[in-house]
């Protein structure tokens, strides 16, 4: 009996192998869903490469050298001041000052007045009484004028005593012309039907000639034919590469631990070793002289105090006017309207007061007016035609033939073997996994009852049919 995977046994297209290796080195039989790297790919030996990273250890024994480059290239040289340049002291020049100067040599002083303030003379005040008449009252004359008498005829319009219609004059008055359609020149669309049979002979039916056709050239495909020589797996990468030729470059990284010993901490600087202290000066500071009191004493006599002259000049005079007389007479507060309006004796509109009301005495019957008054009318209720919901009771058989029934013929189902492989009642058993993923199953049915249960199956088809 042979063995047959999932993807073999399986008749419905899905379901198929998980297809995970166990062994990507091996080379199983049958199709595999795997890649022709796995199929092709050796292996070669490669030893582990090895490490040029230094070791990260403390060095110990040995001096450590302070030595530097700056310490040992540097060398001293003699330092100088910088040049300071010195003013000059300021040395008085001799003799006094002239302060006499052109100006004051060339100027002549002129005495001038003073400049008048010019202002307006005010408002100047007529001594007559204004009259507040115009020319035009003055010169204007009226003319007795007369009415121009007309001489049209007098049009007295009277309203209508009809009923209004509802039409306007234009409605009335126009006459409306019917205009008929124009003739249309175009051409008619329809068909033009005849009783003639239609000519269908052309020149190319009546001239064709068929000849035979010779048969078409099949050419015989050629059959697969595989190589009889094994495939060889080394590509050109493969057989060209010869590795890396040389040494793989030395690393200057430094250690990346911090440096550690047990002698104390030399706490010298360049600064301290190499710093000479060079002697210092305080700078110059200038003193100030000191104050010393002119001799004599000061004249506060000044040029303008000298050469003022106080001339005479009046106080300049307000233009203010007068302030309005006040009347002694009282004040006359009569008014065109207060002389004018006349009082009438007015009376305030009174409320109307309504009677009180007054309950009967007589007592309640029960009996209102709308009861009264109120007669009853027959009412008839209105048919209802709203289908009645209730459902159709027969006592005949129901009658459930239908085409579908009647037309349908049933075909029958297989069940995919592969759906029910790990189930009991399945006839396969698993007996490996392969290498290339594989679920090998075995079947537990021998190839005559295999036969026997086909041939039943097709039977039972027939018969539901």
């Amino acid at each position: 009996m042979t063995k047959r995977c999932i993807c073999q046994i399986c008749t419905c297209g899905r379901h198929k192998c998980p297809h995970n290796p166990t062994n990507h080195l091996s080379q199983g039989d049958g199709p595999c869903r795997l890649t022709e790297y796995t199929n092709v790919y050796k292996a070669h030996p490669l030893g582990a490469r090895e490490n040029f990273k230094p070791n990260q250890q403390p060095m110990h024994g040995g001096e450590f050298m302070d030595k530097t480059t700056q310490r040992t290239d540097y060398k001293p040289h003699p330092l100088e001041r910088p040049f300071v340049h010195k003013h000059e002291d300021y040395v008085k020049p001799p003799g006094d000052m002239e302060n006499m100067t052109s100006y004051k040599q060339e100027y002549v002083e002129k005495h001038a007045p003073p400049a008048q303030a010019i202002r307006n003379e005010g408002q100047r005040q007529l001594p007559a009484r204004f009259e507040g008449e115009p020319t035009y009252k003055s010169d204007y004359k009226k003319w007795d004028g007369t009415r121009v008498q007309a001489y049209g005829q007098q049009a007295a319009w009277e309203p209508p005593k009809s009923k209004f219609e509802g039409q306007t004059t234009f409605q009335t008055d126009y006459r409306s012309k019917e205009i008929g359609p124009r003739h249309s020149f175009k051409p008619n669309e329809g068909a033009k039907m005849s009783d003639t049979p239609f000519e269908d002979r052309t020149s190319h039916r009546d001239a064709y000639i068929q000849h035979a056709m010779p048969a078409r050239f099949q050419r015989e495909r050629e059959h697969y034919k595989p190589p009889q020589v094994g495939f060889e797996g080394l590509s050109t990468q493969k057989r060209d590469y010869k590795g890396a030729v040389g040494q793989p470059t030395h690393s200057f990284k430094p250690e990346g631990r911090a440096f550690q010993s047990e002698a104390p901490f030399d706490d010298d600087t360049t600064n301290r070793v190499d710093y000479k202290r060079w002697p210092m000066e305080r700078p110059f500071v200038h003193a100030h002289d000191q104050y010393q009191k002119p001799a004599g004493e000061m004249d506060m006599n000044t040029t303008h105090n000298q050469t003022y002259r106080e001339m005479p000049i009046e106080r300049v005079v307000a233009m203010r006017p007068n302030s309005m007389k006040q009347a002694s007479a009282p004040f006359d507060g009569t008014t065109n309207y207060n002389s004018d309006f006349r009082k009438w004796n007015g009376e305030r509109a009174q409320m109307t007061k309504q009677p009180a009301y007054m309950p009967n005495n007589a007592p309640f019957e029960g009996n209102s007016t709308y009861k009264g008054h109120y007669v009853p009318q027959p009412m008839q209720a209105v048919h209802s035609f709203r289908p009645d919901n209730n459902a159709f009771r027969s006592d005949a058989q129901f009658d459930d033939h239908t085409m579908y029934r009647q037309d349908y013929t049933p075909k029958p189902i297989q069940l995919c073997e592969a759906a029910v492989i790990d189930q009991p009642t399945s006839r396969f058993r698993f007996s490996e996994l392969d290498t290339r993923g594989h679920r090998m199953y075995q079947s537990t049915i021998t190839p005559l009852q295999t036969q026997q249960r086909s041939l039943s199956q097709q039977r039972l088809g027939m018969s539901v049919a």
